[in-house]
């Protein structure tokens, strides 16, 4: 069977993964760094000490109705500490606007020196309604390069989603241990 791929973000089959879910949603990260072309001015004005808006657009009105419809979406995002730059800037910005449309936003922290979480891949990937697995593949500066579907490795996800759930925190009570930008 040949997977199913998506390389553009603004794909419309890439929107219709989240519009289409009927009962939840779960993402992994674990880059510390993302570099997405509808993030970039945003990021590149928090860099300079801008302001941040937090006023909720699409996505959160999305977020919003899904879970005004009784559907879970929750994320957890691996980070490394000290924290980099753009893992400020997400944390300060959609990670905020993100919790409060509804969407369960948590965090395992990995202090400089500390083991990676047990069981949690270095893998990023999107899970919907625990039957669709996506995953996220990205070059070494955190591009997106494209996503595909691999639902082979259904158990696989929802045992790493399981060990990331049980070893994070909420979003709410994440406080960098190290406030200093890598």
């Amino acid at each position: 069977m040949t997977a199913r791929r998506i390389t553009s973000l603004e794909d419309p089959a890439f929107g219709a993964l989240f519009t289409g879910i009927e009962r939840s949603w779960f993402r992994l990260e674990t880059l510390q760094r993302y570099d997405v072309g509808y993030e970039r001015e945003e990021y590149e004005a928090f860099v300079r000490g801008g302001p941040v808006d937090l006023a909720p657009g699409p996505w959160q009105e999305m977020t919003r109705a899904h879970v005004a419809a009784g559907r879970t979406l929750a994320r957890v995002h691996v980070l490394t500490e000290p924290l980099t730059v753009y893992a400020r800037y997400e944390l300060a910005t959609a990670y905020q606007r993100n919790s409060a449309a509804g969407e369960d936003i948590r965090i395992i922290a990995v202090p400089e020196g500390a083991p990676w979480p047990r069981g949690v891949p270095h893998l990023d990937y999107w899970l919907f309604d625990e039957q669709d697995v996506w995953l996220m593949a990205y070059d070494a500066d955190g591009r997106f390069l494209f996503t595909e579907q691999h639902n082979e490795d259904l158990s696989k996800a929802i045992t790493y989603r399981d060990a990331a759930m049980s070893q994070s925190a909420p979003l709410a009570g994440y406080a960098p241990a190290n406030r200093r930008a890598a």
